[in-house]
């Protein structure tokens, strides 16, 4: 992908159903507001079009999508932003449009902007391998599209247009990049599946750290570790799994703590898929720490959004401690609701800035997990 400049114009545009209240509105587009200054990026305007479903063509609707190209030359912008997942057609349609008010301007889907996040902050082979499938994945089915389109145009009856041929090609070339990068990333995921077999031969019990991206689970990585990654108020700013030991006082013993990738809402399962090498050391955990941002007001949505992901991961019955933090942050918390909302399961309340609570959570990790590996 092109290496992005700084403050490119960005413009949001989101399709949402008619009804939706306005505050589920905003935050959505907050979100996604949240996602392009990930990469640095200014948003100079921002449409939305209610509608309960998306127009086959344009995906927004012609009178729409004039609308956005007016936008378009009047602001100045670089890069549109759709605030879903669009179909090959739709995106070329979009940009033919828009072309007539900026030749340069590009139209993104809501998973190229995420790939982009990724690109920027993957250091790792492993990392760099996983984003690179991920984005053959999404573009795949759209170079079938555009050649499909381009098939149409240069072929008239009875002939095979030029678009149908570099189709081929193409499709060919896709196969056996994916098949390439698939196959380094199997190695990967043994190399790690050896180190996790290996832990546990040594009698090492690991615990994950997982949750909505942003929540603060490098934070209380950081925290419980001792150690000192990359903490940043941004969007997917860990990829990578990072491996730690963690003393449990009164236990007398030392478990193994991961810190990975976040998740978020509308996150295609190709991409989750994409990750699953990493995913690894959360699916092989023997406790879930599910971190919650407890300052956030939409807390609720976003955890419920996690506990899916789990479900489609097949990790939603593993032991799990709830971690509500940034309580430092939070106007008030009401401990008792929340213990009535979530029966049955544990909850905790720390701050891992000014590092409240944190001793109770190393006490509640210890009978946790131990008690866990007792009675299996």
């Amino acid at each position: 992908m092109q290496e992005l400049r700084e403050q490119l114009r960005f413009m949001m545009v989101g399709l949402v159903p008619k009804g939706t209240n306005s505050e589920t509105i905003l935050h959505d587009m907050e979100e996604l507001e949240s996602l392009i200054k990930t990469l640095k990026g200014g948003v100079f305007s921002a449409i939305i079009q209610k509608a309960d479903y998306p127009q086959k063509a344009t995906y927004i609707g012609s009178g729409k999508s004039q609308e956005v190209a007016d936008s378009i030359a009047e602001e100045k912008i670089d890069i549109v932003v759709i605030n879903n997942i669009l179909k090959p057609g739709q995106l070329y349609t979009l940009e033919k449009i828009f072309f007539r008010s900026n030749p340069k301007v590009k139209v993104w889907d809501r998973v190229d902007l995420i790939l982009q996040i990724f690109q920027l902050h993957a250091h790792t082979k492993e990392a760099k391998l996983q984003i690179d499938l991920a984005n053959l994945r999404h573009m795949g089915p759209r170079t079938y599209g555009m050649g499909y389109i381009l098939s149409r145009q240069g072929g008239g009856i009875g002939t095979i247009g030029v678009g149908e041929t570099n189709t081929e090609l193409m499709k060919r070339h896709w196969r056996n990049e994916m098949k390439q990068i698939s196959i380094e990333l199997l190695k990967l995921s043994k190399e790690r599946v050896k180190q996790i077999a290996k832990r546990r031969s040594i009698g090492f019990l690991t615990t994950a750290i997982v949750g909505y991206t942003n929540a603060g689970k490098t934070m209380l990585y950081n925290r419980l570790t001792n150690k000192i990654n990359l903490v940043d108020d941004a969007l997917f700013a860990t990829l990578d799994s990072s491996v730690g030991k963690v003393y449990i006082p009164s236990k007398k013993k030392d478990i193994i703590l991961t810190d990975t990738i976040g998740f978020i809402k509308n996150l295609p399962p190709s991409l989750i898929d994409a990750f699953k090498s990493t995913l690894l050391e959360s699916v092989n955990a023997d406790l879930l720490l599910v971190v919650v941002d407890i300052s956030d007001p939409e807390f609720v949505d976003k955890l419920r959004v996690v506990e899916e992901i789990l479900y489609d991961l097949m990790m939603e019955k593993k032991n799990c401690l709830y971690v509500f933090t940034k309580i430092d942050k939070a106007k008030s918390v009401d401990k008792i609701s929340l213990s009535k909302r979530y029966i049955g399961s544990n909850l905790q309340f720390i701050s891992a800035k000014t590092g409240e609570g944190i001793d109770n959570l190393l006490n509640a990790i210890g009978e946790l997990i131990f008690k866990e590996n007792i009675t299996s």
